[in-house]
């Protein structure tokens, strides 16, 4: 069985995205855009380029699925009912995106350089429905760290 089909069977039926458009099941992916003038790729899809400033004509796009932990802060205070500590980081996906998102490592286990893939998971519930975010787990499937 492939993570991919893992991931698709662990996730709880029915369930929403956190917020439409960031990111698809089958396979699991980001969704980001690029620049039609200068094909800087972004995340989340954007209607302007922070590359070049230009607007209009953009390209939506999957992102790579694999990465490296940029920087990480650990949280120890958070809003009520999120269970802390919990590690926050930016991922260099592997296609040179930048990427704000929880890590799925031990405080203890965590580091700069670390390799990491997407993973979807439950992150709440509305109306009795599974809410699916995305976050990062490490990459068993890598041995090296990218620097």
């Amino acid at each position: 069985m492939t993570v991919d089909t893992e991931l698709r069977l662990s996730l709880p039926l029915p369930y929403a995205p956190i917020r439409e458009g960031l990111f698809q099941v089958d396979p699991p992916t980001l969704l980001g855009s690029t620049c039609a003038v200068c094909r800087t790729s972004t995340f989340p899809a954007r209607d302007f380029c922070p590359g070049c400033l230009a607007d209009g004509p953009r390209q939506n796009c999957p992102l790579a699925r694999h990465g490296s932990v940029f920087t990480y802060t650990v949280v120890y205070q958070a809003p009520g009912g999120r269970p802390t500590p919990y590690v926050l980081g930016y991922v260099d996906l592997d296609d040179n995106v930048r990427v704000l998102a929880q890590l799925d490592v031990p405080v203890d286990r965590v580091s700069i350089g670390m390799r990491v893939r997407l993973v979807l998971r439950e992150v709440g519930k509305s109306h009795g429905v599974s809410v699916v975010g995305y976050a990062f787990a490490p990459d068993a499937d890598s041995k090296e760290v990218k620097q």
